[in-house]
């Protein structure tokens, strides 16, 4: 399973995301705070985790930090990018949180893959904004591709505070649902699960309301509250322990 500490740099930050478009000027942005979720993705357990941000963009649309390496650019109402990023491990060790090393034991390793992940967007008659994405595994591509769809509508607007709510979806492909969800037969003589082979579709969703409040033109907060929900392959998994968990961060940032 992708570990909840990857998906915080996701999902929990994506709030900061939307206020490092281009812009006339480049800006570095550096935060902490905190989230809580799942351990894992389908765990029964939660956790609270630290989470450390850090993003530089530039004016010409170059950012380089938590989302990689890369470039975005707008154009009326459309906007998109393109970066190079780093993810998705697991091993047996797994976060060693509790009993979730065990948990894995014998599932092997699933090895860290140098990503591509793309992105586009479109303003939707200025009510809401509609995002597409794809995460491409550029090595270890055995371990699939991965897809999202999301969609976020602003609910109150001030010059301080902005109130957003925003539903996300993940799709999964194949080799991807195999990897994070399946259970090979291998896998099942070495850690007592059943076999299993799931099939490519939406794995995850989200819904979430973010509210984010200008302190002053430097200093800022970020907060959020949501929930997660498991479909299809990921909720069928013997692996998954529960298919619904909570979401929550708050983020205090600096930007200058």
């Amino acid at each position: 399973m992708r570990r909840t500490t990857v998906l915080v740099s996701l999902f929990m930050v994506a709030p900061l995301y939307a206020a490092d478009l281009p812009s006339a000027e480049s800006k570095i942005t550096l935060g902490v705070g905190v989230a809580y979720g799942s351990e894992y993705v389908g765990g029964k357990k939660n956790k609270v985790s630290p989470i450390l941000y850090a993003d530089y963009q530039a004016a010409n649309g170059f950012f380089a930090g938590m989302r990689g390496i890369g470039f975005q650019a707008e154009k009326g109402i459309f906007d998109g990018s393109i970066a190079l990023a780093y993810g998705g491990s697991r091993g047996d060790d797994i976060a060693n949180f509790s009993d979730t090393k065990s948990k894995f034991k014998g599932m092997g390793d699933i090895k860290s893959s140098a990503l591509l992940n793309l992105g586009a967007g479109v303003n939707l008659w200025d009510v809401a904004h509609l995002s597409l994405g794809a995460e491409l595994k550029l090595n270890h591509r055995e371990n699939g591709n991965a897809y999202n769809v999301g969609l976020s509508a602003p609910i109150y607007s001030t010059e301080a505070d902005q109130i957003s709510i925003s539903a996300y979806a993940h799709y999964a492909d194949a080799k991807y649902a195999q990897t994070y969800y399946g259970v090979t037969a291998a896998q099942s003589r070495a850690s007592g699960y059943k076999a299993y082979s799931p099939k490519a579709g939406f794995d995850t969703g989200s819904l979430t309301l973010t509210w984010n409040h200008a302190i002053n033109k430097n200093w800022g907060i970020s907060s959020s509250v949501g929930g997660q929900r498991l479909f299809k392959s990921a909720e069928n998994s013997p692996l998954t322990e529960s298919k619904n968990s909570p979401t929550a961060s708050m983020i205090v940032a600096y930007s200058f």
